[in-house]
């Protein structure tokens, strides 16, 4: 699929094994299938994306209250249903299992949403990367887990922007998946989709 400069989406991409084309080739920059004309590139910007650690770690805060207080009420309405139907006597064998059983699932529930959602997320390292921005909101992101690649990529393409008879073609073994939902990428003045975005804190 050969894109213009409006259609590329912003990547989250798993390149093939074989490792990703990147060229110059008449005044068109190509990035895996995507093509860039070099006249629509507005910026290269070697940069580093970061986990979203904050945001994780707040979220899974949350979904631990959440847990816990439910399991307080189920707790404290399977207390006063044991009570009613007991004729208020009570018994505290029966409560003290149900609470048992109560407190295995809230612990189970957060363990399995810390395994799945947030320790991913936590074991992710910083990645240095190259983000070709267009005049419109197309961007294509290459990333690395070591610094050093995205800076010489970003002055060859540079060196093409400026002189039109330059071209270049390399296969990079970018060979890793690149979720952005586990990470924050831009400027603190950029922000890239999400809700609940309210202003810009400087």
């Amino acid at each position: 699929m050969a894109a213009s400069a409006s259609a590329p989406p912003m990547p989250g991409y798993a390149p093939s094994g074989h490792g990703l084309q990147v060229s110059v080739s008449k005044r068109i920059l190509w990035v895996g299938a995507a093509a860039y004309p070099l006249a629509t590139v507005a910026r290269v910007s070697p940069t580093v994306i970061v986990p979203r650690y904050g945001a994780t770690i707040r979220r899974f805060l949350k979904f631990t209250a959440f847990v816990v207080l439910a399991a307080v009420g189920i707790y404290v309405l399977s207390s006063i249903s044991n009570g009613v139907d007991s004729g208020d006597g009570g018994d505290g064998g029966q409560q003290s299992a149900g609470g048992g059983w109560i407190v295995a699932l809230a612990l189970v529930t957060v363990v399995a949403f810390f395994l799945i959602d947030t320790l991913p997320v936590l074991k992710q390292g910083r990645l240095f990367a190259l983000a070709v921005d267009t005049a419109g909101p197309p961007t294509a992101l290459l990333a690395w887990k070591t610094p050093g690649p995205q800076l010489e990529l970003a002055q060859k393409i540079t060196q093409a922007i400026e002189n039109p008879e330059i071209e270049f073609h390399e296969i990079i073994n970018n060979n890793m998946i690149v979720d952005m939902r586990q990470f924050r990428l831009g400027d603190d003045v950029n922000i890239y989709g999400g809700q609940g975005n309210t202003g810009i804190s400087k």
